[in-house]
């Protein structure tokens, strides 16, 4: 399969299948999310299955006549609202989840206690994508949303998470780069760098399957060739990198919100390591973000 080389790439592809995709909004009566799944369905994205208070969604949904015929579930309080979601996904009745007006901490409690049911293989991770700044292709970070300080061991999860996103993407062997502040491993002073040195060992002695796993690498160092040969650093990764692994959750959503912010890039976060992606999006995500991590679940699910 060819890569996707760009974030446009997404709804198209997923169009092209001609596969009717459902995307369960929980606790639906939020007009950002109404807003995100009306452009998806109109794209061909995904069809809605709006779980909420109908009164107040029908309201909302005179605003959008491209949801019309949209099938609405009445359910006001917003924790139930997600645990009926769930249902409809666990029965197959809708391929993903896409939260609404209820916190992300709650959606993703709900989904821990029932992660046998939803087939939660290990870790739930966040994996963002974005177009590359520097280069025609597109980039991958992890985690900036759910692992507040992960362990070495839930690195392993998180960075395992991520390849398999990457390669459903069409990216055959991922270049994964541990981040941290430099590429000198100092262990004492500076811990992110020793989890980055024992992953990439790790990584070559077979963890990560065929994925390319190195560092510890500054930002600058992982994302640019021309960075990296000017400070000498070697390697497959160097310069090269599909994903970006953060050492946690603040340097991730530092760097998710520099280039969400400064740089003005849409990008498009789900939530994996279940059977079906999980959309979460942020409050300040505009309407373009919501609608590519709608697309890119959608193609997950779709796989």
């Amino acid at each position: 399969m060819a890569a996707l080389r760009s974030l446009d790439d997404l709804p198209a592809a997923v169009a092209r299948r001609g596969v009717p995709v459902r995307v369960v909004v929980a606790a639906a009566a939020d007009a950002p999310a109404l807003a995100a799944v009306m452009e998806a369905r109109r794209l061909g994205v995904a069809e809605p299955v709006l779980v909420g208070d109908a009164p107040a969604l029908r309201d909302a949904l005179a605003q959008w006549p491209e949801l019309e015929g949209a099938v609405v579930l009445h359910e006001p309080d917003a924790v139930r609202a997600v645990g009926r979601s769930l249902d409809l996904v666990v029965r197959g009745e809708a391929d993903f989840l896409m939260k609404g007006a209820v916190k992300t901490d709650v959606l993703l409690r709900a989904v821990l206690d029932r992660k046998e049911d939803l087939g939660v293989r290990g870790l739930l991770s966040h994996v963002a994508v974005t177009d590359h700044p520097l280069e025609p292709r597109l980039l991958l970070l992890t985690d900036a949303a759910v692992n507040v300080a992960p362990s070495l061991h839930r690195k392993i999860d998180i960075i395992a998470n991520a390849v398999a996103v990457a390669k459903a993407l069409g990216i055959s062997v991922p270049k994964v780069a541990v981040l941290s502040a430099t590429e000198r491993i100092a262990y004492q002073a500076m811990p992110s760098t020793k989890d980055a040195d024992v992953l990439a060992k790790l990584c070559r002695m077979g963890v990560f399957g065929d994925a390319v796993v190195g560092g510890p690498f500054a930002l600058d160092i992982a994302v640019s060739r021309h960075k990296a040969r000017h400070k000498g650093v070697e390697g497959a990764v160097a310069g090269a990198a599909d994903i970006l692994c953060a050492p946690d959750i603040e340097a991730g959503n530092i760097l998710y919100k520099a280039l969400s912010t400064l740089m003005a890039r849409p990008i498009a976060g789900v939530v994996v390591g279940a059977a079906r992606p999980l959309v979460v999006p942020s409050r300040a995500d505009d309407g373009p973000s919501k609608l590519y991590a709608l697309a890119l679940a959608a193609y997950l699910a779709g796989q």
